[in-house]
């Protein structure tokens, strides 16, 4: 039943009227794009308020998968981070399947980099940074904030980052990149990654070092995981990114980092399931909405 009503809920979703579409921010100026790549995808589109409330500014990364979205589909979760002062910048990336993973993660840390520069040369103080995803961007969030061995090879300022934000993140890689091919072969042709063997089980060994929860899981041991507090989102009955590996992730942060380092929020009942979690979540009011009000509040010392 849960693929069902995925597929049942997917155009509501969409079609839910957002909040702050009849109540706009203050927000003067037109969104600005800035390209880090050759790519149609490759640029972020950075939305500002007219008054800024918060030094540190949002990089966040759509879902779609990898295989579908782009920096502008995220103008609802823009609205409600400018309605709340803060600068929010939409970081695109490479997508399946022309462009084969793990080519999504070096967008990340490249987007976020250049998206950094540009905000700076213009006066934008980006000491202190907020990192967030929805689904597989929720993916990309967590890698840029935890997987110190991706932050090294990248060069990337990991030592700015004061939060880390996942709306139905995917925690381990591969729920996304394994489980939705009914075939070995089809999956196959969407990744790029030296293995140990043909096998899907070789494959799933080496989606482990761009798998969050293998991440952290490994760097507890050398106690090596990167104090970033964490805000999770995540519907219980959630089919596509499953509950139980976001937990294993909770978990993982809190036994190396203690209890504070995650702030989990779940969403009870069958109506939040991923799609409607991901599409509708930034459609509401924030002092309307548990996730939304409680996100913030959280944020309020970090920002």
């Amino acid at each position: 039943m849960g693929y069902l009503y995925e597929i049942a809920t997917t155009a509501p979703a969409f079609l839910k009227p957002g909040h702050y579409d009849a109540h706009p921010p203050a927000r003067s100026k037109e969104p600005e794009v800035i390209p880090f790549g050759s790519d149609r995808q490759q640029h972020c589109t950075l939305w500002e308020p007219d008054e800024v409330l918060h030094q540190a500014p949002v990089f966040y990364f759509h879902g779609g998968g990898y295989v579908f979205g782009e920096a502008e589909s995220m103008e609802d979760a823009a609205n409600v981070y400018n309605a709340q002062g803060y600068r929010f910048c939409s970081v695109g990336f490479r997508e399946a399947p022309f462009h084969k993973f793990p080519s999504m993660v070096r967008d990340a840390f490249n987007g976020v980099k250049a998206a950094i520069d540009w905000m700076e040369e213009r006066g934008v103080n980006c000491d202190r940074i907020i990192i967030g995803g929805t689904s597989a961007g929720g993916h990309l969030a967590a890698l840029v904030c935890y997987a110190t061995w991706l932050q090294e090879a990248f060069r990337f300022p990991a030592d700015r980052i004061v939060a880390c934000i996942s709306v139905a993140g995917v925690a381990d890689a591969a729920d996304l990149l394994v489980k939705p091919f009914p075939t070995y072969a089809a999956w196959r042709k969407l990744v790029d990654l030296r293995t140990d063997g043909e096998d899907r089980d070789a494959m799933r060994r080496a989606i482990a070092r761009y798998s969050p929860v293998d991440i952290v899981e490994e760097e507890a041991a050398r106690n090596a995981v990167p104090d970033i507090p964490l805000f999770v989102v995540h519907g219980r009955k959630d089919t596509l990114s499953p509950y139980a590996s976001q937990v294993r992730l909770v978990d993982a942060l809190r036994k190396a980092n203690g209890d504070d380092a995650v702030e989990f929020l779940t969403l009870e009942g069958r109506n939040w399931q991923h799609m409607n979690t991901t599409v509708t979540m930034h459609k509401d009011a924030v002092d309307e909405s548990q996730a939304l009000s409680a996100l913030f509040a959280w944020l309020a010392d970090k920002a």
